[in-house]
Formats: structure tokens, sequence, C-alpha cells
């Protein structure tokens, strides 16, 4: 019997059969006329405006009709970025994803109105809109985006800042995206893009990662003007922002990324003190970590170096496939079916490509709702977990795609609780399926490494961005104090556990230079300590003879789009992560993992 063979690029022709096809310039042209017609019916806005159920069957209508344009313009755009991901220099990729935004910015600006009048509309009257099952629909999103109604804009403000936000805001983001796909480096003797050269920070030659690390560091040090130009102009336009809107009541960056993350201040910041007082987790793992390699301390380059005498067999991408969807249906069998089925239909791009963009993650498209995972695979154990990771987002997506769109956004804190999760998931089978002390080293390595990427890596990127927004309210913020506030940052959390510092950090990651998201960071911390706690209550309660722990575990994620973080909590765990102890459960989670690694090296 031949061995299955996964496609690893994306098969898209049933979306649109390519970026420059009829099918595509028609949808396009049908949302053009569609959201010109939309536009001239909102202008009778003011007309039914007093009229009870005349405005309501006006919502409506003006809800239905931009249901069929947002789905056009957010398919385009996920094609466009798909394909920028595996050729950041592809002109027509580039030309469509301006094309995309563009249409969207239209629709929202289009939408303005009606969004003024639903979030500054007195309680009783949008208590009996919400009513309508159409309207109700958006009932968290609107009630989560009312309490901001004191940052509102005039209605022409804000369609004024929707549109310059197309290429001025975003267009930041897009310049991050075009270096990435366009630096080349040689390492080893071979010329590469940034995503191959990231992958060999996974080898287990230490030579090999500090001579990638250093190209790596050098392909940046060459763009640090441009980075820096870069996240000075995405902080200072959303500080200006911030400023225009808070003219009755002033909030600070932490503020409006709390609510961008559908949690409180207090969650936040209780986050962060419990994790602070336990870095010394994370700092032990890698001191563990650094005594199996022979380092005396680690250097950047070692934070993904895998455990040594270990089999260097690189893992095939049918076999990754095969490992993640056994650990999943070990939970819940719907959840192996479908890791199998993103492989069998094309929906994950693993293959290197010419220019492709740095780091791994899951998109959707919108009609019909199907996810797609990207990663650049090169047959590590790191990648199968990375692997995993986006796997989760996925099965997320698709436990809520017969759910209308405003309740399959959710926020980046839950998002990352579905991938860790999954994570998890993958890890612990593997350990205990381990045939041997090899095996369980390297999956005791695994988590240990997440100890110190989440409870030191994740928090200093949080403390670095906290310090870059304070110091941008001044000024311009500089390369040299960019490096300056980095390396400021690790010594907080790394503290003596690493020989020294990545100065250029805040240049090679991209998160920093995301448009949409500051702070795109503590999600992950979130939600790596949730979904522990998450998975340790699940477990118990199958432990305790609960049957029904996967229905448990699909009804939260159902209801992340819909409701708070503290909300979720409360209603399926009982817990409250306002309070320390929520955290300190799971920190004491990771503990056990430290302490199993510990053991695990003899």
């Amino acid at each position: 019997m031949q061995p299955i063979q996964y496609p690893q690029q994306w098969q898209n022709q049933h979306i649109y059969p390519s970026l420059d096809s009829s099918v595509l310039e028609a949808d396009m042209s049908l949302a053009r006329a569609s959201l010109a017609e939309l536009d001239a019916f909102i202008g009778q806005l003011a007309a039914v405006r007093d009229q009870g159920d005349a405005l309501q069957d006006f919502l409506r209508e003006v809800r239905l009709r931009a249901q069929r344009i947002r789905d056009i313009g957010w398919n385009v755009a996920v094609l466009a970025a798909s394909r920028g991901s595996q050729d950041a220099l592809d002109p027509l990729a580039k030309q469509l994803a301006s094309r995309a935004r563009a249409l969207n910015a239209d629709l929202f600006k289009a939408l303005a109105p009606v969004e003024e009048l639903m979030l500054g509309m007195p309680e009783p009257e949008f208590e009996h809109l919400m009513q309508d099952p159409l309207l109700g629909e958006e009932d968290y999103r609107l009630r989560h985006e009312r309490r901001l109604q004191d940052q509102r804009l005039p209605v022409a403000a804000e369609q004024l800042v929707i549109g310059l936000g197309t290429d001025g805001l975003h267009g930041w983001g897009n310049l991050y995206n075009d270096l990435v796909g366009k630096i080349r480096l040689t390492i080893a003797g071979r010329e590469m893009g940034l995503a191959q050269a990231s992958n060999l920070l996974s080898s287990p030659d230490r030579a090999l990662r500090r001579e990638a690390f250093d190209a790596i560091s050098d392909g940046w040090a060459g763009e640090q003007e441009t980075v820096a130009a870069i996240l000075n102009a995405l902080n200072g336009w959303r500080l200006e922002l911030a400023r225009q809107r808070g003219k009755t009541r002033l909030l600070d960056a932490l503020d409006l990324s709390c609510h961008q993350s559908h949690i409180e201040r207090a969650t936040l910041d209780t986050l962060m003190a419990e994790t602070y007082q336990a870095r010394g987790l994370g700092q032990r793992a890698l001191t563990l970590m650094a005594g199996r390699l022979g380092i005396a301390a680690p250097g950047p380059e070692d934070l993904f170096a895998p455990p040594p005498a270990t089999s260097s067999r690189a893992i095939p991408f049918e076999e990754a496939i095969e490992l993640i969807a056994r650990a999943f249906a070990a939970f819940d069998p719907e959840m192996g079916t479908f890791a199998r089925m993103m492989a069998e239909k094309g929906w994950i791009d693993a293959a290197p490509t010419p220019n492709r963009r740095t780091g791994a993650y899951c998109t959707k498209f919108a009609s019909p709702v199907e996810p797609r995972v990207f990663i650049t695979y090169a047959g590590t154990m790191d990648n199968v977990i990375t692997l995993a990771h986006e796997l989760g987002h996925a099965w997320h997506n698709w436990l809520i795609r017969d759910l209308p769109m405003s309740q399959r956004s959710y926020p980046m804190t839950l998002a990352e609780t579905a991938s860790i999760f999954a994570e998890t998931l993958v890890r612990r089978a593997l350990f205990e399926q381990a045939q041997s002390q090899e095996e369980q080293l390297a999956i005791a390595w695994a988590e240990a490494d997440g100890a110190a990427t989440f409870l030191v890596n994740i928090p200093a990127r949080f403390d670095f961005e906290q310090a870059l927004v304070a110091e941008r309210k001044g000024g311009y913020v500089s390369a040299a104090r960019l490096s300056a506030l980095t390396d400021e940052a690790w010594g907080r959390w790394y503290e003596g556990s690493l020989e020294r510092y990545h100065p250029l950090f805040w240049a090679a990651k991209a998160h920093f230079s995301i448009a949409g998201f500051g702070f795109y960071n503590y999600p992950y911390l979130f939600g790596y300590l949730f979904s522990l706690g998450v998975y340790h209550q699940l477990m118990a309660r199958k432990a305790a003879g609960e049957t029904d722990i996967a229905q448990a575990y699909r009804a939260l994620l159902r209801d992340t789009g819909r409701m708070s973080a503290e909300a979720l909590v409360e209603k399926h765990l009982g817990q409250d992560i306002r309070e320390a102890a929520f955290w300190q459960g799971s920190l004491a989670l990771v503990e056990e993992a430290v302490t199993r690694f510990e053991q695990a090296l003899g």
C-alpha cells in the first residue's frame, strides 16, 4: 500500500481559480455595485429613524445587504494575503490585497451611520431591537462596543479614520511584510529567505544555529531604520487616535488593548503580576536545558535548540499529521478526523517557497467557512508542535462555522486558548506513547521550552511594548533606543539565565509590526495558562467518570465570540480570572512540567 501523500500547498481553486480570474473580477464588480446601492439605501436612515417597526425592517435590510459584500471582501482579502504569505513580493497579490482593503474600508464607512445609531441608542430601544432574531445576532458585539461610545468620533470623522487607515496605518504593516519577503541570507553556503533561516534555529548543531541567528540579525540590522519608522508610525497613529477619541475620557493603550481582547484590566494586571512572581520557573527550565546542552548559559540562538542525543531524523509531513490526528482523536475523535481532513483537502500550506513570510498562522474564508493553516515545515519536533498549535485554531474555527459572522470573531486571548490546548494534547500524548527515555525527554524538553517561552519571553515582549508606547508619547524612538529598551525588558525577565540578549528582537519579531493590534503578546500568555487550566479541569472530570468532556470543550469554544473572557470562565469553569488563585493553579501545572523535565534529564 502506497503511503499517503498530502498536498503541501493550498488548494483554493474552488474559492477563486486564480488571483486574476474572471470569477473574482465579477464578484468584485458585484460587491462594488452592491456597495453603491447600500450606501444610497443607508442615506434614507434619517427618514425611518423614529418609525419603530420601519426602522427595524430597515436595519434588517442593511445587515442582509452588507453580509454578501463583506463575504466577498473577506474572501478576496484572505486569498490575496495567502498568496502574499507564499511570496511576499508577488505584485498581483499586493494589488489585490489593496483592492480588498479598500472595499472593506468603504463598506465600514458606508455602515458608519448605522453603527453610530446602534451604539448611541437609548437602552430600552436598543434592547427592543436586539429581540429581533437577525439583529440580535450582533447583541454581544454591540453591547461590548457600547461601553466605548464616549470614544466615538462624529460619523464623518470615523469615516475619515477608516479611509486613511487603509493605506496609512495598514500600509506600514504591509511594508514590514515586504521586508520579510525581500531579505535574503546566506547560511552554510546556501542562499535562503527568513522563513527557512528561522527553521535552522531548531538545528541540533549549535554552530549552525549561531550562524543562522547571526545572519538573521545582520539581515534585520540592515533594515532597522525602516522597522523603527514602522513601529513609530503604528504607535504614533494609535496614540493620536486615542487622544482624538478621548476628549471626555482618555484611555491608555492597555485599556484599549484589554477592550480589544475582551478582558478587564484587572484580569491583565493579575495575570502579569502572578507571572512575574513565577518567572523563575521559566529561567529554571532554561538553566536545565543549558546544562543538558553542555552550555554554561544559553544565548538567544539556543532558545529553540532540540535536546542533544536525540534522533536527528526529520519527521515527514504525513507522519506529523498522523501524530497530531491521533493525539486529537484521543480527546475527541472528530477532532482527529478534522486534522486529517485539513491535510487531505490541501488546507495546509507547508512547503518552502521563495520570498516566503516567516512564522505560522491560521486564517479562514468567510463563504464557504473554511480554515487555512500556514507554516514552513522542515520536519523538526518544533514544527510538529507549531502545526498542532495552528490546527487547534483551525478546529476552533471549524466548530463555529455555522454561527453568524459577528459570533465567529473572537478575541486573541480566547483564540490562543484553543491553539495551546491543542499543543498540550499532542505533547501529553507523545509523552505517554514514548517508547524510550530519549523520546520522553524530547517531549519533556518541549514542555520546558514552552515554560521558558511563555513565562519569560512573552512577558519580556509585553514589557518592551509598554516601554515603547510610553516613550513614543514623547516623540520618535530611535532604532538604538528600541534596542536598549529590548535589552532592558529581557534583563527584567531573563535576568542571568542567558549569556546575552537579542537587541534586534524588536525588528525581527513580526508581532510588533502588526497594524491591527497593539500588544500582540500577552494573549499568548493568557492562552497558555488558561488552556492548562481548562485541560486540567477536563481531565479531572474525565477521571471522575464524566464522558462528555469533549462536548464541554466544544461548548466553551463556541461561546468565545459571544461573551467576555471573564464571563466565559465563570460559565464554563466556575472561576474568576480576576483573582490570583486561577492563575496560580495553572502555574502549579507549569511547575509540575518543569519538574517532570528535570526528572527526565536523570
